[in-house]
């Protein structure tokens, strides 16, 4: 482990509460050294001893990398997919997903969908583990994400990227052996033309 990483890579194997510590210290240390700089450029020059200027010198170039590599991390780790999976099969809509992640329903079900697959793919690389989803785990994921579509959200018939989506949700938890077709084709349709038919 690097004490102090300059790439994500790095910061990611450290504790999370090492990263927070650090991050915490390299920004109060950043904040006092700008609040220091805009005064001594305002004419104050700390003489009442009641501040140390040379105790908060500004962040070096590694310095100033390395609070981008912890807060990738930080950002990374409360910004988890699995966040969005719980979301998920606790019954939300997309809509209410992309509101709560400042995003859109189309992406953030592109996005579940695609991390959906690789847990899935995970699993198939270590059958014997408990990492990953199972067909089981990802089959209910995928008519999870298509239920959440169809729970009072209309796609916007201006977004291509939430129509695409809603379509591969339905698509990819259709059952080719016992499902209706029919009403597959037609619920695609009602996604073309926007909720409309």
């Amino acid at each position: 482990m690097t004490e102090h990483p300059q790439a994500y890579d790095e910061a990611a194997t450290m504790p999370l509460a090492d990263v927070i510590a650090r991050y915490q210290a390299l920004d109060h240390r950043d904040a006092m050294a700008r609040a220091i700089a805009t005064q001594q450029a305002r004419g104050r020059q700390f003489t009442d001893g009641s501040l140390n200027p040379a105790d908060y010198p500004p962040l070096t170039l590694a310095e100033h990398l390395e609070m981008l590599a912890l807060g990738e991390a930080l950002a990374r780790h409360y910004r988890h997919p699995a966040l969005v999976h719980y979301a998920v099969t606790a019954g939300a809509t997309w809509q209410q997903i992309a509101s709560a992640a400042g995003g859109n329903a189309g992406e953030a079900l592109n996005e579940y969908l695609q991390w959906a697959e690789g847990q899935h793919k995970l699993r198939e690389e270590f059958p014997e583990g408990t990492i990953g989803m199972g067909d089981d785990e990802y089959d209910a994921a995928v008519k999870a994400a298509a239920a959440a579509g169809q729970g009072g959200h209309e796609v916007p018939q201006h977004d291509p990227a939430a129509q695409l989506a809603e379509i591969r949700a339905i698509l990819a938890a259709f059952d080719w052996e016992h499902d209706d077709r029919q009403l597959a084709l037609e619920a695609i349709e009602r996604i073309v033309d926007g909720g409309q038919s």
